[in-house]
């Protein structure tokens, strides 16, 4: 059994993490907070008995996190009992099974001196293994990070180009650590003998942390401030319904939409300049492409979706579905895209499914459907994509736009077509990953066009928690990313993840922007990836592994040394 004293310091720690991720209190979250969030968990580990103890109080600590942060799962649909109950489980389970990891420097008492900076360090590096875990699989599920604690310390985010927000992580929770390990050894300075060794190592540990924050802090403000040339510009209008489009009827939303989009247009015109794209958020379409495209030939009433577009004369990105395998009930959550006639001209799907929500397992099996449908109103979920696609949009603009962009053919017989923006659409959660993004942006896309549907969650916190993790992906890219969402936070990343416009939560509006294309970088990140949790987990496998050597070694030598002493 644990005390009353551990239970409440995991319990405390919970509450400061979900304070310092963006809540209903604090939008963006609050950094200061978050720097010390894990100071109480830290002590709760330290003094725990057993592994067990650690498990519980990190099991403890991740569940309730998870609670008080994405209370807002609730919302979806009628799949609480899953997204919020299954997730609070899952992400209660692989904290717990971290907590092992986190506790193993700490059950060996009475070690030397520079065990102090060793249980810092391997803190810090133990809690992005943590992390790392929950993002990444089936069950990813990366909220509750302490990455989105940063979010509004624009200069020392900077660092995901380098470390994608695992760095983050790492540098918070080792001010935590720190800090906590500066607490527990005050308390035991009359009790140790080795005090000062101990206040050695701990000072020298301090200073590289101060270092590291200074280094961060530095680079930060540099890419930041850093000029970054824009090669050409798209004119977007994103239109945000302000509609749960899972529960409204599909005509209002698209009546709504085509009426923001006149909007949009409308002010493109006032600035004379032509939009080039007309973005709609996810699920905004319900019948399932291509087949669809006849229905939507005649459908809505007022104004049939093909006709408004040819009218429009503007290509189109718009949420639905596309029918993957008809036969076996294969529909993916898609981004489609239409000309400017309005026809139909391909889809990317979305590629990393929300578990148990979009993905549900064993939904082959008939009463798994059955099960699902009862509760929740509908048999299937999504089925994942498996292609990284992106849009070839033609731009328009005056010579100054374009910033010297030509095109150069090799045909002598063609005339040179116009300069193009390659666009890519990741829908909703596929923001939250890395790996997503790397294929995109492999693939040539030059902005992100992210759509989203969010309306569903009732909360700012959501929306504003969303945006905290979709961010570093266009800081990892050092690409422009625009969110074009049904409810918010709908708004125009440049790089460095600066603020270019937005719109405010929860209501009906358009965003009419000339969102700019800057020349390409290659960056760590968008090479390597989450290679600081990779080397994290390397180096703490090998380290327990050392640890088991050396073990096996003094005991294989105990024995031959009582079998001596014996004759």
């Amino acid at each position: 059994m644990f005390c009353f004293s551990q239970v409440f310091y995991s319990v405390f720690s919970s509450l400061l993490l979900a304070l310092a991720i963006p809540n209903e209190f604090f939008l963006l979250g609050s950094p200061v907070t978050g720097l010390f969030a894990l100071v109480p968990l830290y002590i709760a580990i330290s003094r725990s008995k057993s592994f067990k103890q650690s498990f519980l109080i990190c099991a403890l600590h991740g569940g309730l996190t998870h609670l008080l942060s994405s209370f807002w799962l609730a919302n979806f649909q009628g799949m609480a009992a899953f997204t919020l109950g299954a997730s609070l489980l899952g992400t209660a389970a692989i904290e717990g099974f971290a907590g092992w990891v986190i506790y193993y420097p700490f059950y060996k008492k009475n070690t030397g001196a520079a065990h102090t900076a060793l249980k810092i360090f391997w803190f810090a590096a133990a809690w992005v293994f943590y992390e790392w875990c929950k993002s990444t699989g089936f069950l990813a599920y990366p909220w509750g990070t302490l990455s989105m604690t940063a979010v509004s310390w624009t200069f020392i985010i900077q660092i995901a180009d380098l470390t994608t927000q695992y760095g983050v992580s790492f540098l918070f929770a080792l001010f935590s650590a720190l800090t906590a390990e500066g607490i527990l050894l005050l308390k035991t300075q009359t009790k140790t003998v080795n005090f000062e060794r101990k206040g050695w190592y701990y000072l020298n540990t301090a200073e590289f942390t101060a270092a590291l924050f200074c280094l961060t802090l530095v680079y930060g403000i540099y890419q930041y401030s850093k000029p970054r040339t824009v090669v050409k510009r798209l004119n977007t209008v994103l239109v945000q319904q302000n509609l749960d489009t899972y529960r409204a009827n599909e005509m209002t939303a698209i009546e709504t939409s085509q009426r923001l989009t006149n909007e949009g247009i409308k002010e493109f015109h006032e600035q004379e300049l032509k939009p080039d794209l007309i973005v709609w958020s996810e699920g905004v379409l319900n019948k399932y492409f291509p087949a669809a495209k006849i229905y939507y030939e005649r459908k809505p009433d007022s104004k049939p979706l093909v006709k408004y577009i040819k009218q429009k004369k503007v290509p189109f990105i718009i949420g639905g579905s596309l029918a993957i395998n008809e036969d076996k009930h294969k529909y993916g959550n898609a981004a489609l895209l239409f000309d400017t006639n309005g026809i139909f001209k391909g889809a990317y799907v979305k590629l990393h499914l929300v578990p148990f929500a979009e993905a549900i397992p064993f939904v082959d099996y008939e009463p798994v459907r059955k099960f699902i449908k009862k509760i929740a109103g509908f048999s299937y979920g999504w089925a994942a994509g498996n292609k990284y696609t992106v849009f070839e949009i033609p731009i328009s603009g005056t010579e100054k736009d374009l910033n010297g962009t030509q095109i150069i053919t090799l045909d002598t017989n063609k005339k040179p077509e116009k300069p193009v923006v390659l666009v890519s659409a990741p829908i909703c959660f596929d923001d939250a990953y890395n790996h997503v993004f790397k294929g995109l942006y492999k693939a040539g896309c030059e902005i992100f066009m992210n759509i989203t549907n969010d309306s569903w969650s009732k909360t700012a916190s959501a929306e504003y928690q969303h945006y905290a993790v979709a961010c570093y992906r266009s800081i990892e890219f050092r690409t422009t990313m625009a969110r074009c969402t049904n409810s918010g936070y709908t708004v125009v990343l440049n790089p460095a993840g600066k603020i270019i416009d937005s719109l405010p939560l929860f209501e009906e509006a358009s965003l009419a922007c000339a969102i700019p294309v800057y020349q390409r970088t290659v960056t760590v990140a968008s090479v390597c990836g989450g290679w600081l949790a990779g080397l994290f987990i390397i180096l703490i496998v090998l380290y327990i592994l050392s640890d088991f050597y050396t073990f096996r070694k003094n005991v294989s030598e105990d024995k031959k040394l009582r079998k001596w002493t014996s004759i």
